[in-house]
């Protein structure tokens, strides 16, 4: 891959996925609302709301998988890295390469069976129970976002190759560029 097909798809991944991380913290915001008017609803007037799962369920889908590919894309995972920290820099580089691929296989296959699955709630016409709501637009949401995140392993898996070959810096430590986590 080269470097401005890189850094354009770097770009792009990194765009699509604050947009989706965006939509997601609204989804999270609408339905922190939901909870609070159904927890009022119930001990107050003694009337909760009847729709209250299919929202949480819906949107938690929505919330992790467009969530997931900007934190991918940012490298910001929580990591225990004190076993790595001891390893020389290509030492790193190996193990990043290696990890990706293999979190790329992974994710290749989730992704796939994400698509398959949105295709077969369309195909089944399946709504939820209360407010019959189709489902199937919820799940294409968390198979779109499902993509950002193979994109973003792959853009990872390419750097890491990249510092392999030695045409890349390593990326700074936490320490370095996030001083306030000490």
């Amino acid at each position: 891959m080269t470097d401005a097909m890189a850094g354009l798809t770097g770009r792009l991944n990194g765009w699509a996925t604050l947009w989706l991380a965006r939509i997601a913290a609204f989804v999270l915001a609408a339905l922190a609302v939901v909870t609070f008017c159904d927890v009022v609803g119930r001990y107050f007037f003694n009337s909760p709301f009847t729709f209250t799962v299919e929202v949480t369920e819906l949107s938690m889908g929505l919330i992790v998988y467009f969530g997931i590919g900007l934190t991918t894309h940012r490298n910001e995972h929580i990591s225990v890295d004190f076993v790595t920290l001891r390893l020389s820099q290509r030492q790193q580089a190996w193990l990043a390469v290696v990890t990706n691929l293999l979190a790329l296989g992974f994710l290749c296959v989730m992704v796939w069976q994400v698509w398959l699955r949105a295709e077969v709630l369309l195909t089944k016409g399946d709504v939820t129970q209360i407010w019959g709501i189709p489902i199937w637009p919820v799940a294409f949401g968390m198979a779109v976002g499902s993509v950002f995140l193979l994109t973003g392993v792959f853009l990872q898996m390419v750097g890491a190759a990249r510092r392999l070959m030695g045409q890349d810096q390593p990326p700074p430590s936490p320490s370095v560029s996030r001083p306030y986590t000490d």
